[in-house]
Parts: C-alpha cells; sequence; structure tokens
C-alpha cells in the first residue's frame, strides 16, 4: 500500500496521506483543486472530485476507506463546502457611541463622570446586535451535535443547542443557542423528510447548518437562526459512524457470528423486541396467529428510537440472552422511518450485543433502502410483516420435509417389505423342499424301524405269552386256593349270624326293648319313670311306658 485516501470530518473533502514521494507529490499535484494542509499535514482535495482521485491513486495502490467507496458508489453524497470566513477584528466594535460613529474609552477608576448619556440595557444590546451583524454580514455553515431539538416537538417553532463534543465525545467543548423560527421550521423539516435518503432531526445527530448571527435585544441572548440544513453532511456522518461499527466488529471476528447460526427447524418459540405501541407489532404478531402455525411469541416492550432505545435494547437482549434455551429465535420489529430513525440501531454497545446473542437474531426494522449495522450483523427482513412471513415459511417447510420424508420412508418400506415378503416365499419354498426330502428319508427310516418293531415285538409277544400264561396257570390256583379259604370262613360267619340273630332269640321268648329314639335299650338304667319305650315280641310290637325303675344288685 503506497498510501490513504480518507473523508475529511467536514464531509466536503478528501484527505490524501502517504510518505513523503517525490513522485507521488507530483501526481498529487496535477489535481487542480488540492491544497496542502501543513498543520495536519495531508492534501486536500474536494470530494467532488472522488473519482478523478480513484482514477489517479488506485494506479499507485492506495487505500480507500469505506466513506470513499461510498461516494463511489452514489449511496454517499460529499457536504458543500463551507465558504471561507475571515476572523473577526473585535477592534472595529463600536463600544461607546450609540450611533456607531466614535470610539470612547471608559474613565479610569476614581476620576470624575462624564457628561456623556449612558446606554439603556436595550440600547446596549442592539448596539451589540448590530456589531455582530457587521461583523457576520452573511450566513456561514456551523457544524455540532443537536441537543434539546426533541423537547419542542410539536410547536410550531424549535429552540435548541449545538453542542460541540471533546475528542472523546463524552463532554461538551462549547455550545451555542439555535433559533428556527416557524417559518423555517414548515419549510426545512418537509423538505429534509422528502430528501433521498429522508432525514429526521432529533438529539444526538451532528449537522452542519447554515446559519446567521443574531441577539435577541429584549434578553440579550446570542443565539444562531437556522436558514438551512445540509442533510449530505449528518447521512455521512451516520455513514462513518456505522462504517466504524462495522470495522470494529470485523476486527472483533463479530461481523458474521450471529448471522451464521442456523434457524431451528421448525422455530416455533419466537422473542420479540419490540414497541408494544408499534404498528409494525401488530402487523408481525396478525400474521403469525392467522398462520395457524402455533407459535408461543413472548414479547419484551422496549424504546424503538430515542435516547431510550439503547438501555432498554440492552435490558431486552441481556434478559433473553439468559434464557435462550426457551426460545428458537429472537426477533427485532418496529416500522418504517427516516434514515436518522435507522440510526438509532447504528449503536456500537446494540451492536455489540446482537452479535453476541446466543439467539438467531432475526431484524425487520421497517426500511427498504437502507440498512444499519443490525442488518448487515444479523439475518434482515425488510418489514415486520416479512419476518413474520420468513418465520411462517419456515414452519411450513418443515412441514412439507417432514412430509416428503414420511412418503419417502413409506415408499423405502414397502420396497424393504416386498423384498423381504419375496425371501420369505422363497425361504418358505426352500424349507418345504428340504421338509419334503426330510420325511422321505424318515419314511424309509421309519419303514425300516416298523419292520424291526414289528419282529422284535412278536419275539417279546411270544415270550411275554409264555409268561403270562404261566403266571395264569399260578393265579389260578392262587385263586383257587384263596377262594376255597374264603368260603370256609364265609360259612363259619354265617354260622356266627344264624346263632346270633335276633329273631332266633325272640323266637325263644325273649323281648327287645327300643326307647323314644329307636335305640335299644341296654339296661334298666338307661331307662327312667314316665319314659315311653317300645318292646319287640317274637311277633310284634308293644308301645309301654316305664312307672317305676329298679336296679337288681350285681
Amino acid at each position: 500500500m503506497s498510501g490513504h485516501v480518507e473523508l475529511a470530518a467536514d464531509g466536503a473533502n478528501l484527505n490524501i496521506r502517504f510518505p513523503y514521494r517525490p513522485d507521488l507529490v507530483d501526481v498529487v499535484k496535477s489535481l487542480p483543486s488540492r491544497r496542502w494542509d501543513p498543520k495536519d499535514k495531508v492534501w486536500r482535495v474536494p470530494a467532488t472530485d472522488v473519482e478523478k482521485v480513484y482514477a489517479v491513486f488506485s494506479r499507485h495502490l492506495f487505500e480507500f476507506a469505506p466513506e470513499v467507496s461510498a461516494l463511489l458508489a452514489g449511496t454517499l453524497r460529499p457536504a458543500a463546502a463551507a465558504p471561507a470566513r475571515r476572523k473577526p477584528k473585535l477592534a472595529n466594535l463600536p463600544l461607546g457611541d450609540v450611533d456607531g460613529d466614535a470610539t470612547s474609552v471608559p474613565p479610569a477608576a476614581g476620576a470624575a463622570p462624564t457628561t456623556a448619556p449612558a446606554l439603556t440595557v436595550s440600547q446596549l444590546n442592539e448596539v451589540v446586535r448590530d456589531g455582530l451583524k457587521k461583523l457576520f454580514p452573511a450566513a456561514f455553515w456551523v457544524v455540532g451535535e443537536v441537543v434539546d431539538f426533541d423537547k419542542g416537538a410539536g410547536k410550531p417553532y424549535r429552540f435548541f443547542k449545538l453542542v460541540e463534543k471533546s475528542a472523546s465525545g463524552d463532554a461538551a467543548e462549547a455550545s451555542v443557542e439555535i433559533a428556527m423560527f416557524s417559518d423555517t421550521v414548515q419549510r426545512l423539516l418537509p423538505a429534509l423528510a422528502r430528501h433521498e435518503p429522508p432525514l429526521t432531526l432529533r438529539d444526538g445527530l451532528e449537522i452542519r447548518a447554515l446559519v446567521r448571527v443574531d441577539l435577541y435585544a429584549k434578553t440579550g441572548r446570542f443565539q444562531l437562526q437556522v436558514q438551512d440544513i445540509d442533510p449530505s453532511f449528518t447521512l455521512g456522518k451516520l455513514a462513518l459512524t456505522r462504517e466504524q461499527v462495522l470495522r470494529e466488529l470485523a476486527q472483533a471476528g463479530l461481523a458474521q457470528r450471529n448471522r451464521s447460526l442456523g434457524f431451528p427447524v421448525p422455530a416455533l418459540r419466537i422473542g420479540v423486541l419490540t414497541s408494544p405501541e408499534a404498528d409494525g407489532w401488530n402487523d408481525f404478531r396478525r400474521h403469525l396467529e392467522e398462520s395457524g402455525c402455533g407459535f408461543d411469541i413472548t414479547l419484551v416492550p422496549v424504546k424503538v428510537q430515542g435516547a431510550d432505545l439503547k438501555p432498554t435494547m440492552l435490558a431486552g437482549l441481556r434478559w433473553f440472552a439468559e434464557r435462550a434455551d426457551d426460545f428458537d429465535v429472537l426477533c427485532i420489529v418496529r416500522g418504517g422511518g427516516s434514515r436518522t430513525d435507522l440510526a438509532w440501531f447504528d449503536d456500537r454497545e446494540v451492536a455489540f450485543a446482537v452479535a453476541r446473542h446466543p439467539l438467531k437474531v432475526v431484524v425487520g426494522i421497517g426500511h427498504q433502502r437502507d440498512q444499519s449495522v443490525l442488518d448487515l450483523i444479523a439475518h434482515s427482513e425488510k418489514t415486520p410483516t416479512a419476518v413474520a412471513q420468513l418465520l411462517v415459511h419456515g414452519v411450513e417447510d418443515a412441514r412439507a420435509d417432514v412430509r416428503e420424508r414420511a412418503e419417502r420412508l413409506l415408499a423405502a418400506v414397502a420396497v424393504r417389505i416386498a423384498d423381504a415378503g419375496d425371501a420369505l416365499a422363497r425361504c418358505a419354498r426352500d424349507v418345504l423342499r428340504a421338509a419334503v426330502e426330510r420325511l422321505h428319508g424318515a419314511r424309509v427310516d421309519l419303514a425300516g424301524a416298523g419292520r424291526r418293531l414289528l419282529a422284535g415285538t412278536a419275539l417279546r409277544l411270544q415270550r411275554e405269552g409264555a409268561e403270562l400264561r404261566a403266571a395264569g396257570v399260578r393265579a389260578t390256583r392262587g385263586a383257587e386256593r384263596r377262594i376255597e379259604r374264603a368260603q370256609a370262613r364265609l360259612e363259619q360267619q354265617a354260622t356266627r349270624h344264624r346263632l346270633l340273630d335276633p329273631r332266633r332269640v325272640l323266637a325263644r321268648g325273649f323281648a327287645l326293648v327300643r326307647d323314644a329314639q329307636g335305640q335299644v335299650v341296654p339296661g334298666a338304667a338307661a331307662l327312667q319313670a314316665g319314659a315311653a319305650i317300645e318292646v319287640c315280641f317274637r311277633d310284634g310290637r308293644a308301645a309301654a311306658r316305664v312307672d317305676a325303675v329298679r336296679k337288681d344288685e350285681p
């Protein structure tokens, strides 16, 4: 690299830097509008000559800053050059005469009072105002950061401040009161809104304003009256800020980190950072609800513009990061707006928080032409509705993919089943064939075994028949002896039974006594007086009652 070309802070010039080389000095001197700045040791060329500068120095391998590339591409326009101003000579201001024709010196301390008339406060303020107008007879450009502009929202006029910040950007080095009267407001603000790209004034913007010096005589307040505002300067500063943040992200290796995260399939648990009053949120939610995909939506309200955007957005990003396992994707959405509204999303801390976020971040902040830092480091859609459509299409694609996979699986299973059926049929035929062969072999073996069994059985039957006949003879003889012994015992029992038969006893004149239950009464001791008894004789029975019982002595 031989040198470096960058856009100057005023947005109207290009700074050309390179180590001293006579040939490069001759090259830069070939540019008709170049000038040497001995203080900063840099060559300056009007930004309108960016194409000439690129054509000349690209051949010498110079490095061009991103904002210079934006000028070449037409996405950034150079600011108008500020007119040269001479340093005002305060010695020429009238100090005593109201008409401004004479200069008087105030008397020394303790001197006698003069007869010159004293000035009223209003006269003094008018003299100072006239002196300022003589010092600054024409309008000139001034650069500063807008402060307190938003406080006058809705009023026909605007009073605010332009502030010069320190090099660190934390403290104000100087400030001046700005007045924008109603005719200027009605003319200038709509013109800025119609600018391409549109510009909306707000606090925190650095602007380049065409102003006239004024002093309000009634209060002695020094102020600048705005005549015009250069939108290209502000948009160029915003582009520079955005490019700086993108460079820092790239140096930290975070420029594509979140963008490279994959989408969960399907993404149904949706986290949202937006304002609940925004139309973009209503469109986003309605589209998801009407899809019928069963999204689980969690909204964390944040500010989507203004000074409160940064703290609320950081808090919301932190809240979702702590609960990353409960969500599939995080959406940052808002409705449309101007380029300066978009600049709120170029904040460095917000950009780093999004780049490091564990969830896939989808941005839809409603800008059709411009892109914020968040659009470049996360997945970007143009509008909240486009973000909702992306989520719905993701679910529908996942559903179609599952359906397609199921159909392919069904077809593969059918093929596998058909193949398995064919294999099973072949196996069944093989089994049947083997079974027939085995049965045939078994039948042959069985016939031989049958013949052997038949021969063995006949032999066994012969032996068993002989043994059985011998056993039959033995059994017959034993049975006969057992029968003979049994007949002898039976005759003995018959004789005893005949001798002991009660009827034979009764036939000899004895009687048998039974009690009321029909039991035989063995003796007198078993009877009681008055008991009913039955007396059995040889030829009949008689019912009787015991009058008295008398027991014989042994």
